[in-house]
């Protein structure tokens, strides 16, 4: 198989021989760690002449793939067109260390702002004593959730609804600190898109203590 004229390593999916030649694509829903879901489409490419997802279509049997052509590039384009309409703007605070991927990816594809409608979601969640939660800045690509349930077996992390009343939500409470939540961190280190984060430790002396949203209690 060659990628873009490059012979390939043997690989498993198209995702992982396109980066094993060190050639920069897309892929907000693919954990490096865990089984494509396939969600975002981000990823899109031209297999033999077909678009296809790479993160879940196999390389076996596939003899070119092209992720430069005029019509994958306009067609992931228009993906992250469509995704940027989910979230606003990028948060004025750090992230995870995979939370720089949707901004480069907007960059890349030549994207500055949204040009949709934003869709409108201000739940905000600061119960954890380690991170928050912003739900403006989350595109449900299920990141979190799949590093929750699937690499750390626990399931605090779930989709609730469908459709535009989807949202990101701690599996069994309210809030993560009424949750099965343990504060692995794994949920953190999977969002592409700064939704989740690391709270600032101002205070390590703190660390072990976190304020409830909405009742102006503190608990230890």
């Amino acid at each position: 198989m060659k990628v873009d004229g490059h012979p390939a390593p043997e690989s498993a999916s198209i995702l992982d021989a396109v980066l094993a030649l060190g050639i920069h694509l897309p892929h907000l829903c693919k954990d490096d760690n865990l089984p494509p879901i396939a969600a975002c489409r981000t990823c899109l490419v031209e297999a033999d002449g077909r678009v296809v997802a790479a993160c879940h279509t196999p390389a076996a049997g596939v003899s070119e793939v092209l992720t430069n052509s005029g019509r994958v590039v306009r067609l992931r384009r228009e993906v992250l067109r469509l995704t940027s309409r989910m979230h606003g703007p990028e948060p004025d605070v750090a992230g995870g260390p995979r939370s720089g991927e949707i901004w480069a990816a907007y960059e890349e594809h030549g994207l500055e702002r949204p040009t949709f409608p934003r869709r409108i979601r201000d739940g905000f969640d600061a119960t954890s004593p380690f991170f928050e939660f912003e739900e403006q800045a989350c595109i449900l690509c299920a990141r979190c959730v799949t590093a929750c349930q699937q690499l750390q077996h626990i399931g605090a992390i779930g989709i609730a609804g469908t459709a535009t009343a989807a949202r990101v939500t701690p599996g069994a409470g309210a809030t993560f600190a009424d949750s099965i939540c343990t504060a692995c961190g794994s949920c953190v280190a999977a969002c592409p898109t700064h939704a989740l984060r690391p709270k600032p430790m101002r205070d390590p002396a703190r660390a072990g203590r976190y304020r409830r949203q909405g009742n102006g209690t503190e608990d230890g």
